[in-house]
This record gives C-alpha cells, sequence and structure tokens, in this order.
C-alpha cells in the first residue's frame, strides 16, 4: 500500500550543478495532471487510514518553479490528512516568502534543502543559471524559513572534496544556522564510481566530524543498514510512488533514469496493492554497498551506539521506511 507519493513536477531547474545526472532534462509536468495525482492520493489515504505516516514529497528539477501547484497540493493534502508531512526537496534559492507566510508555524511543511559546504565550496559546484554563486541566496532562505518557524533540514553531498570542508560547514550550521542536524548524500557516479571503501572512509569521516560537533548526522546511507536494523528497511516500491514529468510512475526518486518506469499513471491507479517490478540492486543496494552498510553498523556498535535505532531524522529525509 502506498502512504508516501513522490511528486516530481518538473525537470526545470534555475541551478547547474556540477554534478546534476537529472535524466528528464527540461521536461514540465502538466500541473492540472499533477493536482489531480495528489487528491486521488488523499482520498486513498483517507479512506484507507494507514498506520504509517502518509506523505507528499516533492522532488525535481527545481520544485519551487511550480509556485501554483506547491502551496495548492500543500494546502490540499495537509488539511484532509490531519497527520499527514509534506517534504519539498529543494536548493533553496527561490523560497516564495509571500507564499509560504500562508504557513507559518506549519510543523508538517519541511523542506530538505542543498548546502554543500562553505561559501567557496558551495558556489564552485552549485552555480545559477548565469554563473553565479548560490550560497548567499540559499542562507537567505533558510533564515526566511526560521523567521516562519517551518522545519528544515540540510543535506550536503558528499565526496573527497567536500568531505576535507566538513568541519567548516558543521561549524556555520551549529553557530550560524543553529541547526544541530545534517544529511549527507554520497556523490554517485555511473563512470569512475567510488570503491566501498572510499565510501567508507568518507562516511567514518563524517560521523567523527558531527560528533564532535554535536550534529546529528542522516542520509541515504543509513538505509543499507537495514538488513541491520530492520527499522532502516527501505520499502521503495511497496510503500512508495514517484510520478514524474510524463507521468511515468518509478518505485522512488532514485529509480527515474535508471530504471524502468512500472506504468503510466492514471486515474484508476492502484494506490493499495502497487507494488514496483523494478529491482533496486543495480541502483542503491549491490553487494559493495552492503559491505559498507556492515561496515557502519560495526561502527555504530563501537563508537556510536546511539544510531542503532531510527531517528526522526530519518523519517524526514526518506519516505521509504515504514
Amino acid at each position: 500500500m502506498v502512504t508516501s507519493l513522490y511528486l516530481m513536477p518538473t525537470g526545470r531547474c534555475n541551478c547547474v550543478c556540477r554534478y546534476c545526472y537529472f535524466p528528464v532534462g527540461e521536461k514540465r509536468g502538466d500541473p492540472e495532471l499533477f493536482m489531480r495525482i495528489a487528491e486521488s492520493f488523499t482520498q486513498h489515504i483517507i479512506n484507507s487510514s494507514p498506520t504509517a505516516r502518509p506523505q507528499i514529497r516533492f522532488t525535481g528539477g527545481e520544485p519551487w518553479l511550480e509556485q501554483d501547484l506547491l502551496p495548492a497540493v500543500t494546502d490540499h493534502f495537509l488539511t484532509k490528512v490531519r497527520n499527514g508531512w509534506v517534504v519539498i526537496n529543494t536548493n533553496g534559492t527561490i523560497l516564495p516568502e509571500k507564499i509560504l507566510k500562508d504557513f507559518k508555524g506549519e510543523k508538517r511543511l519541511i523542506h530538505v534543502i542543498s548546502l554543500d559546504g562553505p561559501e567557496v565550496l558551495h558556489d564552485s559546484r552549485r552555480k545559477m543559471a548565469d554563473g553565479s554563486g548560490s550560497f548567499q541566496k540559499v542562507i537567505k532562505g533558510i533564515k526566511m524559513l526560521q523567521g516562519l518557524e517551518l522545519p528544515l533540514y540540510l543535506n550536503a553531498v558528499l565526496d573527497r572534496e567536500s568531505s576535507a570542508h566538513l568541519p567548516e560547514l558543521m561549524r556555520f550550521i551549529s553557530r550560524e544556522l543553529e541547526l544541530k542536524e545534517l544529511s549527507v548524500s554520497l556523490l554517485h557516479l555511473d563512470e569512475n564510481p567510488m570503491s566501498h571503501d572510499e565510501k567508507y572512509d568518507l562516511l567514518e569521516n563524517a560521523y567523527s566530524e558531527a560528533s564532535s560537533h554535536s550534529i546529528r548526522l542522516g542520509g541515504h546511507h543509513r538505509l543499507l543498514l537495514g538488513r541491520w536494523i530492520p527499522e532502516l528497511c527501505c520499502t521503495a516500491g511497496s510503500t512508495t510512488a514517484l510520478v514524474d514529468p510524463y507521468g511515468m510512475v518509478h518505485a522512488c526518486q532514485r529509480f527515474v533514469g535508471r530504471a524502468k518506469p512500472d506504468c503510466l499513471w492514471s486515474e484508476d491507479f492502484d494506490w493499495m496493492n502497487f507494488n514496483s517490478k523494478q529491482s533496486c540492486g543495480p541502483v542503491c543496494g549491490n553487494h559493495h554497498d552492503h559491505h559498507v552498510g556492515k561496515k557502519l553498523y560495526e561502527l555504530y556498535k563501537n563508537k556510536y551506539p546511539e544510531y542503532l535505532h531510527q531517528h526522526h531524522l530519518d523519517r524526514y529525509l526518506f519516505g521509504v521506511l515504514s
């Protein structure tokens, strides 16, 4: 049964990040279609009353380029589903204060914002379309959300370059932004990918730095521990469905462009019985990644036992946890 709906309403973006691999180009979806999808999902949730927290999660492209669709879906879902969440993954550069003021203090509207490091590093990796840096726009957006008492979480792409800047980044988010949680995402490379030992070394360093700054760490790598920590088992494709700008349905956001879609969404889509036919193995679960998960599990047991259980940060970052 689908309890987490991912919506990818557009492939457009106002940034040109160095490592962007977004697979659907500049395609913009039909806003009316996406509104119907959200309404259908909302009615499904009302009818089924799931025990898992229901949620709609926006991804892209840059979702906030659709400034009519996002508030309409958010208002509809949060009004109808009292225990629901709406989560928006965004680059944080064009957050519309005028619109967001209407949701002031709404703890169920959550933003996950990309911030790769201190200003020089971030701007070298995440540029605006005109070539200018995006860091100051991101910080302005973060502070605006804080002023509106809207929850936000930061995500940093982690590779050798950014790993060296983690101490500075963590000092900044702790002291200047007064945040105590951070997600890190290992850089995905189709060509010349990192070895499992490299991935683990980067994560081990990240946990060490986070511990020294009293910051809670999260990220997709946590799902690699599902074999040892059942609370972190990924349920993509059974409790989740993603609709891309073409209206095609996928198991989750990581499948777009890497695996064939399951079907074209239609009005009679079966939310209760959807089960993706795609295997996540080639995308995010090969045996090398399981090796990383096992080593992280040992690291948790030996040094960071507080990570041996699911945390609210895990649930805010991902809709694939049951």
